[in-house]
């Protein structure tokens, strides 16, 4: 019984918290602030990304004890709705700008884990990878090569295969936030088309080859699929990446 209240008053007081800072940054009503990242920037020294849901759903695991299942890896228990990133100035308590975050699917709806499996995509600061804990959603690093930590990834896992990821960081150009677009060739036989997309497979959960430069496959065929190779690089120039999928069904 003491667990429970000390539960529902912990709930209470993060309720409140997010409230209060909502209220702060005027959101409108159901706005609901998830988390609050400082900016570093020469040019702007008061400068935070804000991470914040219009009236989400709170989605628990059915049971905490059961094996993660594939899609639980990028959300685990999650709030579930409308999410929103902005750039504000958190001294004068102002949004400068504010970016929609839709799915893959193009629908104006995400999840974000609000506890979550250390040691998968979300990083989950001092708790032992297989352990759940609170994950820093806008954990900032440096994704585009330009030597500033000042990006973050956002993962959907929707089955064992397949994890649609995108980035999401500051503009210290535009003074801006923004989603980064891809513009990626997929070549497939004799095939070959360009489109520019805002999630790409995997792209943002894998290694650099170097700063700004990704080279790496994903192998479908034993679901009767393709071997992809991808080789995507960051356009500085244009803020955006650009680069090609190499289709392949017999790996030559």
């Amino acid at each position: 019984m003491k667990t429970i209240r000390f539960s529902l008053c912990l709930l209470v007081l993060l309720g409140s918290a997010a409230f209060s800072q909502a209220a702060n940054y005027d959101l409108p009503p159901g706005g609901q602030v998830i988390e609050i990242q400082p900016i570093q920037s020469a040019k702007h020294p008061h400068r935070a990304l804000m991470l914040w849901m219009l009236n989400p759903l709170t989605v628990p695991r059915d049971n905490p004890d059961d094996i993660y299942t594939c899609p639980e890896y990028t959300r685990g228990s999650h709030y579930s709705g409308p999410t929103r990133v902005s750039l504000v100035d958190p001294r004068a308590k102002t949004i400068i700008n504010t970016i929609k975050i839709l799915n893959f699917e193009g629908h104006d709806t995400f999840d974000i884990p609000y506890r979550i499996e250390s040691g998968h995509y979300y990083h989950v600061a001092g708790v032992p990878q297989g352990k759940e804990g609170k994950p820093t959603i806008m954990w900032l690093k440096d994704y585009n090569g330009d030597g500033k930590a000042g990006e973050f990834a956002l993962f959907d896992a929707i089955a064992c295969m397949g994890l649609p990821t995108t980035l999401i960081g500051y503009s210290e150009a535009r003074d801006r936030v923004i989603q980064y677009p891809v513009a990626l060739t997929v070549i497939a036989g004799n095939q070959k088309s360009t489109r520019t997309a805002l999630w790409v497979d995997y792209l943002f959960s894998q290694r650099q080859a170097s700063p700004g430069v990704w080279k790496y496959s994903i192998d479908y065929r034993g679901r009767a699929g393709t071997l992809d190779a991808y080789e995507v690089r960051y356009r500085p120039a244009e803020e955006k990446f650009s680069g090609q999928r190499i289709s392949t069904a017999d790996g030559s």
